[in-house]
């Protein structure tokens, strides 16, 4: 998951030529780009990646081989049943300077070892993984949130974790109307990080979903948009897909088990504030996990970029100027908050397992309010430019946060 400037790659390597010239004919080999960082998992995580890229363009070239995020977390986390530990030889991913794939890519010549594993999973909810070793770092990026989707033209506007059960778990035989076809559940596979949350929200595993198989977030968007009954379609999907396309469809709210009414993500089906994730209405999210192989003493990657990259989502290394696309720039959380997902900075609960209990949550460095303004163009904070005028708060992003 890397990103590179071609121009950047031409200047350094004699190699880089060819790579110009050969984007339409054959893709130069990873190994030889800027620092390669090897990075495989989540589809989800790909627009973070393509925005550091960018922003690494020349000195550090962010390399991806798509996975789904079981396949990433067993990349780094030994153990998925059927799986395997390394990158296999493929096409790769890169990026340029404006956060821009490259034609072509690169090429992974050989089965290689990841340096990062991406999921939008804990390892242990993969199938056979019932531990992360000591010897590998689990370091959390922003929430992802996971949502059941109809087309825009649907009527429906909620599912209860008891309907759904029996939907994706019986199928048509489970007589869940209006959604009695089949053919019309439109889902992904045991690898999803998407499946894997939900079906763990609705208790069916992962492996024995009905409905028909679409290979990635993009295809059930397009199957979902596009369906001749939209009252009988029905997908599943992340909010980076979902939000990004509410021309299209519509996110039903969910009634989980033991709730009185269904909540969406936000307060409202209209709104983007992600307020009922933010304070645990909404159940069916988690973070981004960054699984990589760390240092014995220091307990952080042993790759230099790796633990730059890590930081970059932690806050503890300042974020590099990232690529927003039309011209824009701005800081990592920005990309995220652009992304459709949450910050830890801007949540209320915290939860230590898959979809497990949650409990209030105070962040170090918290950003709800710039949350606020850049999700949906209004806050109640106070702008600010120091602390002296936030009282017993901190100025952080130009308002008044609580610390």
């Amino acid at each position: 998951m890397r990103k590179v400037l071609h121009g950047a790659i031409a200047g350094l390597l004699a190699a880089a030529a060819v790579f110009g010239a050969a984007r339409e004919a054959r893709a130069a080999s990873c190994d030889t780009l800027p620092k390669p960082v090897y990075v495989t998992g989540s589809t989800a995580a790909k627009p973070f990646l393509a925005g550091l890229a960018g922003a690494l363009s020349g000195s550090v070239t962010l390399v991806y081989v798509s996975g789904g995020s079981c396949v990433g977390a067993n990349a780094v986390v030994p153990g998925m049943t059927g799986s395997v530990t390394q990158i296999p030889a493929a096409t790769a991913t890169i990026w340029d300077a404006t956060g821009a794939e490259v034609t072509g890519g690169c090429s992974v010549a050989a089965p290689i070892n990841a340096d990062i594993g991406l999921s939008d999973v804990f390892a242990t909810s993969c199938p056979g993984v019932t531990s992360v070793p000591a010897s590998v770092g689990d370091f959390w990026g922003p929430n992802q949130v996971m949502t059941f989707v109809v087309p825009k033209a649907s009527s429906q506007t909620v599912i209860s974790a008891e309907a759904a059960y029996l939907l994706f778990g019986f199928g048509t035989a489970g007589q869940v109307a209006p959604w009695d076809d089949e053919m019309q559940l439109f889902v992904r596979n045991q690898n999803s990080g998407t499946q894997t949350m939900l079906g763990l929200a609705i208790h069916v595993p992962a492996t024995k979903w009905k409905g028909v198989d679409t290979g990635g977030a993009g295809n059930v968007l397009t199957k979902v948009t596009s369906a001749a009954n939209p009252e009988k379609s029905i997908g599943i999907i992340s909010t980076d897909y979902a939000d990004a396309n509410r021309d299209k469809l519509k996110i039903l709210a969910y009634q989980h088990y033991g709730q009185y009414t269904g909540f969406w993500p936000d307060k409202s089906a209209t709104s983007f504030d992600k307020l009922n994730v933010r304070d645990g209405h909404y159940p069916i999210w988690g973070p981004l996990h960054i699984y990589a192989p760390i240092d014995a003493t220091t307990k952080k990657p042993a790759k230099k970029e790796v633990a730059d990259l890590v930081g970059y989502f932690d806050g503890s290394v300042a974020s590099p100027v990232i690529p927003l696309g039309a011209g824009k720039t701005g800081s990592l959380l920005d990309r995220e908050i652009a992304n459709y997902n949450v910050p830890q900075c801007a949540m209320k609960v915290s939860r230590t397992t898959e979809l497990g209990d949650v409990a209030p949550y105070t962040p170090a460095q918290p950003c709800g309010c710039y949350f606020d303004f850049k999700a949906t163009g209004a806050t109640t904070c106070t702008t600010c430019t120091s602390d002296a005028s936030c009282g017993a708060g901190k100025c952080r992003n130009g308002y008044c946060e609580a610390r």
